[in-house]
């Protein structure tokens, strides 16, 4: 028997992508699906409306709203993004993205080098892969990428069956959460999730422009409840066109994509019909009434036209010729439209494409290294603070309380091959042993830092001692 749910009821209003209405449309709130708001809930017009008319007049980059979101600007809605989401285009830049970010992984540390336990890190990795926390990170991003936003809800026991508590703030203490209590996070499509309320009269509050409650599926969910991942920002007037999210990197993407499909079309079709026949014939005696006698010659014409077929003219009025177009060029035009999507993304084409750099002594492990750097900072800026919340959760979880030494650092994707990797082991080895031998570093210290696989932290204290 299968179990009618909620989601059956939903009707997602449907988009026109031709039409995106007139050019204040894009400071529009954006309208939540059927089924996503709650019946409590009583529409009143915030303040941020009184900025719309100022826009009425205000043509944004000078050309038509259609235009607009032809380049990727405005926000065309979740049904339409989620249509972007099954081109191959826009899933490798988006895939690409969130599978560089999570690749390596983290690895977890304590600030003090010594006294701690080295089993309660132990411990803390076990349950990020119980919980399969760098999968779940790796499709959020993927989320983000394509709709601007994600949601990952803290799914708590005590508020499993309670909805008073799930509006209820939730304070990262062991009374709040406690020991065992965590069953996990779950990822919430932004479709099925829309503010209930916020601020727009005072800039000093903590919740203007920032949704203090959010609305998922009809029951009102606290916003402390939710670990929000947002890459691409937009400015506070923009907020509520975009669900309080960012800009869909797949939308920005859009443009860049479109003018590769159109050129990649373009240039098949011109290929198969680059070449032209060209019958010179007397049209005075063939167009009679009705066409009867042009039309058999057309076909009589089209039927030989064949590497292998017999041409026939008459020898008197008629001449056959061929038309062909160069296709000089066409190469490097097509290569040119698909290396846009690299420039828009980021991504160098050997990750993005598998195009590799053609050439004497070429090569691309500058491109690399510059976009390792990009993923780099990315990490720091869009998934620390997630992975931190998260962290101090599984704390709670695990021991009740939180240690605020305890933190983690992102692992380099700049890997070494095999024979860098032993020269770089040899070495270590080798000042391990010769500060052994001098009694600079004890055997316990060494094995405390090598249990946890930090290197760096190795080095970073053999300099100290130095």
């Amino acid at each position: 028997m299968v179990k009618k749910t909620k989601l059956r009821d939903i009707n997602i209003p449907r988009q026109n992508p031709e039409f995106f209405g007139n050019k204040q449309d894009i400071y529009i709130p954006y309208q939540a699906p059927e089924g996503v708001v709650g019946d409590s809930y009583n529409s009143v017009t915030v303040n941020d409306s009184l900025f719309f008319n100022q826009f009425h007049n205000f043509n944004v980059g000078n050309c038509p709203t259609t235009t607009l979101f032809e380049e990727g600007i405005g926000f065309p809605g979740y049904p339409y993004l989620a249509q972007l989401s099954l081109r191959g285009e826009y899933r490798i830049i988006i895939e690409t993205r969130a599978e560089e970010a999570t690749r390596e992984w983290i690895r977890f540390k304590h600030i003090k080098k010594e006294g701690y336990d080295s089993s309660i890190i132990n411990k803390i990795k076990a349950e990020f892969k119980r919980l399969n926390i760098q999968d779940l990170i790796k499709k959020s991003l993927c989320t983000e990428g394509y709709f601007g936003l994600v949601h990952l809800y803290i799914d708590l026991e005590t508020a499993n069956h309670d909805d008073e508590e799930k509006q209820a703030p939730l304070y990262l203490t062991s009374k709040k959460i406690r020991k065992g209590e965590l069953r996990g996070f779950k990822l919430i499509d932004p479709t099925w999730a829309t503010p209930v309320s916020y601020d727009t009269i005072d800039p000093f509050t903590e919740d203007f422009y920032k949704p203090s409650m959010w609305w998922v599926l009809g029951k009102k969910i606290h916003a402390s409840r939710l670990i929000t991942i947002i890459s691409q920002p937009v400015p506070d007037i923009l907020k509520p066109a975009y669900n309080f999210g960012g800009v869909p990197f797949a939308f920005m993407a859009k443009p860049y994509v479109d003018n590769w499909l159109r050129t990649r079309q373009s240039v098949s079709d011109l290929i198969k019909s680059f070449s032209t026949m060209v019958l010179k014939t007397d049209l005075s005696q063939l167009l009679s009434p009705g066409c009867e006698e042009l039309t058999q010659r057309a076909a009589l014409m089209a039927a030989y036209r064949d590497n292998r077929g017999l041409q026939i003219v008459d020898k008197e009025t008629e001449e056959l010729t061929n038309v062909a177009t160069p296709l000089t060029g066409l190469a490097q035009l097509q290569a040119q439209a698909q290396e846009h999507m690299a420039a828009i993304s980021g991504i160098p084409l050997v990750k993005l494409l598998g195009i590799t750099p053609s050439g004497l002594n070429a090569s691309s492990d500058g491109e690399i290294r510059c976009f390792y750097d990009r993923i780099a900072a990315f990490q720091e800026t869009v998934l620390r603070q997630p992975l931190q919340k998260i962290l101090e959760i599984i704390q709670l979880h695990l021991f009740g309380k939180i240690d605020p030494d305890i933190t983690f650092d992102f692992n380099s994707l700049w890997q070494l091959d095999e024979l860098q990797q032993s020269q770089v082991n040899m070495n270590i080895a080798k000042t391990m042993c010769d500060y052994v031998s001098n009694n600079i570093l004890s055997l316990s210290q060494i094995k405390d830092l090598l249990e946890n696989e930090d290197q760096s932290a190795l080095f970073s204290f053999i300099n100290l001692k130095k």
